[in-house]
């Protein structure tokens, strides 16, 4: 049993609770006076062969102790749970395990079962009824507490039309009045997708680039490849996915060479169940001669791009360069035209007077 301090969403849950102390032991301290001043003050020697308090003390303290333990004892509840994850499969129904320990009547208590990761009611029972007004609204008609087994202290809740979302932990809670416990049940759900689809990617690095697709997964899949032997191959890129129902879809690319013999294999497999899906592809030793040539006619091509830029540069360069001389010689020519025209009228300064009737 787990106090009541422990899980915060407890407190919120059971407000009815009292603080706890669990520094502070339960027992009962009765203070009873001395017999023996009074008995002095009578006159009466304390001891044997006189009327002697110490009987009567002794049975009122062990009446008082027996009744403190008795309600020490239906006060306490304690709350057991599986002790180990609950596996189950999406689209199934499961059920949560959860009982009293000791056993004892479980109609007349509170019980809740709540998500441990949300704080939020998954399942409200009180006084032989269901409660669904503080109900997940994800649970909303999926949820039954099996009252076949209250009276023997069975608290097991059914879950059915399992989803990805309702992976993870709850809280099995029960309360009457004085106390409560609790216990953490763990749910895994998983789904197994569909086979993987393989295709060709085309050519990159000196071979040819497979790549592998699958969905419906949950949770996130391993994806690897292997080779004719079962060995190993490295993935050159890996990416995921998740859909509105929380299923992923992981996707795997690998770069294979001349080098790989026999049918490539690509697995997806759910570490959670052991579970996985296989598909494998034999390449032709074609496609890597005909690689081989690609990369060849690429260079050729590089080459060939490379060249007619370079010489195309050289060209323009040099035409530009022409274009400039020619612009140059016909400025000088312009000028040395001026030049001595000006030269010539300057020689004869009066024609120009007499020209112009000056």
């Amino acid at each position: 049993m787990i106090s009541a301090g422990s899980v915060p969403c407890l407190r919120h849950c059971w407000p009815w609770l009292p603080v706890p102390r669990p520094e502070a032991p339960q027992y009962l301290t009765l203070l009873l006076p001395d017999p023996a001043p009074a008995a002095a003050q009578m006159g009466l020697p304390w001891g044997c062969g006189r009327p002697s308090l110490t009987g009567h003390a002794s049975g009122f303290l062990t009446s008082l102790l027996t009744l403190h333990l008795l309600q020490l004892g239906s006060a306490q509840l304690r709350v057991e749970g599986p002790g180990h994850p609950v596996t189950a499969t999406m689209g199934q129904d499961v059920v949560l395990p959860c009982h009293l320990s000791p056993q004892r009547d479980a109609r007349t208590l509170e019980i809740r079962w709540i998500r441990d990761k949300f704080f939020e009611i998954v399942h409200h029972y009180r006084n032989g009824e269901d409660l669904y007004g503080e109900q997940m609204k994800a649970y909303a008609g999926r949820t039954e507490l099996a009252r076949d087994g209250l009276s023997a202290g069975i608290l097991d809740l059914r879950i059915t039309g399992l989803r990805p979302s309702d992976d993870g932990q709850y809280v099995c809670t029960v309360g009457d009045g004085h106390a409560y416990a609790e216990a953490i049940v763990e749910l895994e759900v998983s789904a197994t997708g569909a086979d993987p689809h393989l295709s060709l990617g085309g050519y990159e690095a000196g071979g040819v680039r497979v790549l592998c697709r699958s969905a419906g997964w949950y949770p996130l899949p391993q994806l690897l490849w292997r080779d004719a032997r079962g060995q190993h191959l490295p993935s050159v890129s890996q990416t995921h996915s998740q859909d509105q129902e929380g299923l992923f879809e992981i996707e795997g690319a690998v770069i294979v060479t001349g080098s790989v013999e026999g049918p490539l294999s690509c697995v997806v497999r759910n570490s959670r169940i052991q579970q996985e899906r296989e598909f494998s592809l034999h390449i032709a030793a074609s496609f890597f001669h005909n690689a081989q040539l690609w990369m060849v006619a690429l260079a050729l091509v590089l080459v060939l791009l490379a060249v007619s830029i370079g010489l195309g540069v050289y060209l323009f360069v040099k035409k530009s360069k022409l274009a400039v001389q020619e612009w140059s010689r016909g400025r000088c020519s312009a000028g040395t035209r001026v030049g001595l025209e000006q030269g010539a009228l300057g020689g004869r300064p009066g024609s120009m007077a007499a020209a112009w009737g000056w």
